[in-house]
């Protein structure tokens, strides 16, 4: 698969696709609900984005501003995003498996990043899941030494999850 993709805002009529990346690539213990991506959509609009080509779309990333060190509960839904924030957190991105290796996911990131230095936040986080540590780390998140509270969250996510953080000055390597 070498077919050009473009970046746009994610729309309510993408969550069908969007369910169906996520279930390409995520454990069904921790797959979210089509309520959660709209709640998103409904509280972050122009945050959350898509990927896509002629054949659909290729990957998604939800993402908004929010608390550091205190990640929303998976698959739960949010009244508002908070007027103190202070991150811009990467809830989810993924590709599909084909669409791999192909730039997609530092394209989504890449544009969020964009809007997140625009919004004055100071840095970036997110939770990684144990297989994807590794990527994150090229991209300059850094683990952080989690507390009782994050912990708990931290174990939705299966063992070896972690948060992460990277100051938004920094460019993705």
């Amino acid at each position: 698969m070498t077919e050009r993709h473009r970046v746009r805002p994610m729309r309510p009529d993408d969550v069908e696709p969007v369910l169906r990346i996520q279930a390409s690539v995520y454990p069904a213990a921790i797959l979210e609900s089509p309520a959660l991506f709209l709640n998103r959509l409904r509280i972050s609009p122009g945050t959350c984005l898509v990927a896509e080509s002629g054949a659909g779309l290729l990957g998604y990333l939800v993402a908004y501003p929010w608390l550091a060190d205190r990640p929303p509960a998976l698959d739960t839904p949010l009244q508002a995003l908070p007027d103190d924030a202070d991150s811009w957190f990467v809830h989810d991105c993924a590709v599909l498996p084909a669409a791999q290796g192909l730039g997609i996911a530092q394209a989504l990131l890449h544009g969020g990043l964009q809007v997140a230095r625009r919004q004055g936040l100071r840095h970036t986080s997110l939770v990684a899941l144990r297989s994807a540590v590794g990527y994150w780390e090229r991209l300059g998140y850094q683990s952080v030494t989690a507390t009782a509270g994050l912990r708990a969250k931290l174990a939705q996510y299966g063992a070896g999850a972690r948060y992460m953080v990277r100051a938004l000055g920094q460019q993705a390597r």
